[in-house]
């Protein structure tokens, strides 16, 4: 757990509810663990409300009053997640520091359970984690092409959208400068000046 807390985000509240936001894929394992301390005094629990949103705002974990804790889900649907902390209070948040180590995929899986489970050498639980590394970027590489021909798409519909604008302004101001060029010609034609 400590080294865990090594790569952690450390930030303090300072409002009485802190959301933490997530980007992540469908079928993704997500775990987080969590520790609020007094920021003065980091041996000084702090008690916190946590809840965990999906993208659609339904509740993944909650847990009322706990100074520190994990919660583990996997992912039904693409979008954005939240990890939401909120203090009792305006005056205690702003003395409270909370560590969030938000691990996501190949980093949130147990690889020491893994190895016990299936009699796995170093060697192999390595082997394992590189592969898996490989199919999270993999996957992520698919994602971005998808979001690449999205955005590609969307931009020629938008050049469509701005030549059929720009052929009918010049249509417009075509047809503006014919209607006042005959208005003209009448008009110095009954002045009798033409």
């Amino acid at each position: 757990m400590a080294v865990g807390l090594a790569s952690a985000l450390d930030f303090e509240m300072q409002t009485q509810t802190k959301c933490i936001f997530e980007e992540l894929n469908a079928n993704v394992i997500v775990v987080g663990d969590y520790k609020a301390t007094n920021k003065d005094n980091p041996t000084l629990p702090i008690y916190v409300d946590v809840k965990v949103s999906d993208p659609s705002g339904g509740v993944v974990h909650e847990n009322k009053a706990q100074h520190q804790g994990q919660f583990a889900f996997t992912t039904k649907s693409a979008g954005e997640y939240q990890a939401c902390f909120t203090t009792h209070d305006l005056e205690t948040a702003y003395h409270t520091k909370l560590t969030l180590d938000w691990r996501t995929g190949v980093a949130a899986t147990d690889w020491d359970t893994i190895a016990k489970k299936e009699h796995l050498d170093q060697l192999s639980v390595e082997m394992r984690k590189v592969e898996g590394a490989i199919r999270e970027i993999y996957a992520e590489m698919l994602q971005l092409q998808q979001r690449e021909q999205e955005m590609r798409d969307l931009n020629e519909e938008t050049n469509t959208r701005v030549a059929w604008f720009s052929i009918v302004s010049l249509a417009v101001c075509v047809g503006s400068a014919c209607c006042q060029l005959l208005y003209l010609k009448k008009f110095f034609q009954r002045k009798k000046l033409l």
